[in-house]
């Protein structure tokens, strides 16, 4: 690559500075991997700044159905570990999905130490493909039973005259979901076959970026935004300096 076709990060550093590295750049991440190769590929980004998820304006309506997401994985690198777990709860419903996942790759020594799910148990999940197959299905059949408020001729949920909303949209909702879940559901698919095309049928809700948005303090923590807003559902988490 010549000089003039040197491309530089478009990140920006914690200090407020754009990130120095270039497509020249030979530093490794803690996996050995180049941090430059993105942008030899033509990304704006380095592999530290790269932004897999980008945000957009929604106008949710009353017939997207939501769904919170949580994921224990094998380590915190969306490109090197492993789903081992994917839990889901649909927003204002007894609707559960849960199941863990066999990983495609070698785990830990004590995977415990990591997830908290044993070694045998995960042997007898399913695979990725498998598994994220039938939380997929689980979403198609729950979005099956959000009503039509519209078009609702009667105020009785239970009534048979209630009609089910038509093209609804669902929304995946992960506290930390753009940095982690997000990224690793998106790993996981390409690695195993199932497609990133997979993902495209759903939006997903970042719960931190709204948190920062609404100035909840220097924690991170869900806990703290419960204490934050004065709802005591979940016990305060214990952070340095509150």
């Amino acid at each position: 690559m010549s000089e003039r076709h040197c491309v530089r990060c478009h990140g920006v550093t914690k200090s407020g500075q754009r990130c120095s590295i270039t497509s020249r750049s030979q530093m490794l991440d803690a996996s050995g991997r180049r941090v430059a190769l993105p942008l030899c590929h033509g990304g704006s980004y380095c592999m530290i700044h790269t932004v897999l998820f980008l945000t957009r304006p929604a106008q949710p309506s009353d017939a997207t159905l939501i769904a919170y997401i949580d994921l224990e994985t094998s380590s915190l690198d969306p490109l090197g570990g492993s789903i081992v777990e994917i839990g889901s709860l649909i927003c204002c419903s007894e609707s559960v999905f849960s199941t863990v996942v066999k990983p495609c790759r070698s785990l830990p020594a004590d995977p415990c130490a990591v997830h908290g799910i044993s070694h045998d148990e995960l042997l007898q999940g399913p695979c990725f493909a498998t598994a994220f197959g039938r939380f997929a299905r689980f979403l198609d059949f729950a979005s099956l039973s959000v009503p039509d408020e519209a078009g609702s001729d009667s105020d009785d949920a239970r009534s048979p005259s209630r009609s089910m909303a038509q093209g609804v949209e669902v929304a995946l909702v992960a506290h930390n979901g753009r940095a982690f879940d997000f990224p690793f559901l998106a790993s996981a698919c390409l690695r195993t076959g199932v497609g990133i095309s997979a993902m495209a049928q759903w939006s997903y809700v970042d719960t931190l970026e709204l948190m920062r948005a609404t100035g909840a303090g220097e924690c991170s923590m869900l806990q703290c935004y419960y204490c934050f807003t004065n709802v005591q559902a979940l016990p305060a988490c214990e952070h340095t300096g509150h």
